[in-house]
């Protein structure tokens, strides 16, 4: 079980999309006007881990195709972010329009491989241990805080950085870009091959 958590923690934590994108945001146009895409993150994270909780048999059974339509999809789109933030060096985007950020981090979160593949990872998991529907429910929504407070930390580290950031912003948005690319090319080869 120790094992298990070290693994969700480190998942949570470690540089993603999700994670990435959330200190970038920050550092752009603040902790506060991020916050829809960080809740939007919420609530995608947590309806993934329902789903892959619950439709866990029939992914495992068609998992191959799966995993590579959503790499495919999911290394396209992070590939995309990657320009956007490259490109875009005014303080603020489309992607960073309130009311767009809530829907963008919920949508993200069902082409985002990480997320998919850290989901049926620990459904997985659930299934192995036999946990009753509640203890499920309580994991899954423990999951989806977990990864808010993770968004959180990219987001507050984006923002106090921000000033540092904003000084060299080219270097930062093409390193972040760069960062995010490299991820999304990786998903990418390794769903086609």
């Amino acid at each position: 079980m120790s094992g298990f958590i070290i693994y969700i923690i480190v998942s949570i934590f470690t540089p993603g999309p999700n994670n990435i994108y959330a200190s970038f945001s920050s550092s752009k146009i603040g902790f506060k006007k991020t916050m829809p895409f960080m809740i939007g993150i919420f609530l995608g994270t947590t309806l993934i881990f329902v789903i892959t909780a619950f439709l866990n048999i029939v992914l495992y059974t068609y998992m191959e195709t799966a995993f590579r339509y959503v790499g495919i999809i999911g290394g396209l789109f992070i590939i995309y972010l990657s320009i956007v933030m490259a490109t875009k060096h005014t303080k603020k985007t489309n992607l960073h329009q309130k009311e767009k950020q809530f829907m963008i981090a919920i949508m993200f979160n069902f082409i985002n491989p990480k997320t998919i593949i850290f989901g049926i990872t620990v459904a997985t998991y659930y299934i192995e241990v036999g946990l009753s529907k509640s203890y499920i429910y309580m994991f899954t929504l423990l999951m989806g805080v977990l990864c808010y407070l993770a968004v959180i930390v990219w987001g507050l580290l984006g923002v106090y950085f921000s000033k540092i950031l904003n000084k060299h912003s080219v270097i930062f948005n093409v390193s972040m870009a760069l960062l995010l690319a490299y991820s999304g090319v990786v998903i990418l080869v390794e769903s086609i091959w």
